[in-house]
């Protein structure tokens, strides 16, 4: 019973401390992207700046230009907030992390893993030995329910000249009512109590088990397209976007749109990432491993 809480523990731990860690180098990566964001809108506002001076553009696109870059640039420190954040609750987990940096590509390794097919469910481990040991306590009053049949033999004297000897058969039967017949009722109704937990918690992970394989099957598919276009699209986007608006081939408002776009594709990648991510930690731990 106590190897199996355990074991239990172990990995709700280590599903807390991946999934810590997980979420510390999803900031590094979120970081990332807000210095190329804050890096494009800069180079915006620059742009715009040089084009009202040369009287190409009005007032207007230089203001708009500036209030987007001065909001990317808010949004870079948020990011850099976060990463402090994350590290100090990883750190609760490990201890003081001494400057390190987190290893971005722990996300790509999860989410190219294979699934695990087999596993025991520490959790349903623990309610199993839980029923046995409930089960094993019953039995053990029931037996002292049952009659009990004592005999014993005797030899002795009366006047201290004529021995006998016999023998003395006697039963014991537990009255109803009594002690033992509560104690015995009560572990048979805490045996069967545990029991019906025990299939409680088998349906109730199964469930979450089949949920979490469903879910895995999902983000693996989403993250199929952006392998595959979605972030090679994000790329071609912001790199159009800024070179057609340099030169003078593209608007203000085009070239927001297409960072926009960029943005957009670059943040849903690194969340399916992520999310894959937790999941795989998580369909671990359900399986124990």
């Amino acid at each position: 019973m106590a190897e199996a809480g355990r074991a239990g523990t172990r990995a709700l731990v280590k599903e807390s401390a991946a999934g810590t860690y997980l979420q510390w180098a999803m900031g590094m990566e979120n970081l990332h992207l807000m210095q190329m964001m804050d890096s494009s809108y800069s180079t915006l506002a620059a742009f715009a700046v040089r084009k009202f001076e040369a009287g190409e553009s009005g007032r207007l696109e230089k203001v708009s230009a500036q209030s987007t870059a001065d909001e990317a640039h808010v949004q870079l420190r948020k990011a850099q907030a976060d990463i402090a954040i994350y590290a100090t609750e990883l750190e609760q987990w490990t201890g003081p992390l001494g400057g390190a940096v987190p290893d971005t590509s722990a996300m790509d390794a999860l989410s190219r893993a294979p699934a695990p097919d087999s596993g025991t469910d520490p959790l349903v481990e623990q309610g199993k030995q839980r029923a046995s040991l409930a089960e094993a306590e019953w039995k053990m009053q029931r037996s002292q329910w049952a009659p009990s049949l004592q005999g014993g033999g005797f030899y002795q004297t009366i006047d201290g000249v004529s021995p006998f000897g016999g023998y003395l058969i006697g039963t014991s039967i537990p009255l109803p009512g009594g002690g033992q017949y509560a104690r015995t009722k009560a572990a048979r109704l805490h045996s069967e109590a545990v029991k019906q937990q025990l299939e409680e918690l088998r349906r109730s992970r199964a469930m979450e088990l089949a949920r979490t394989q469903a879910r895995l099957a999902q983000l693996r598919e989403s993250l199929a397209y952006y392998e595959n276009s979605g972030a090679a699209l994000a790329t071609t986007l912001r790199n159009d976007a800024q070179r057609a608006y340099l030169n003078g081939d593209a608007g203000y408002l085009e070239f927001i749109q297409g960072i926009g776009q960029a943005r957009r594709i670059d943040a849903e990648h690194l969340r399916i990432r992520y999310e894959l991510g937790l999941t795989m930690i998580h369909l671990n731990a359900l399986m124990g491993l």
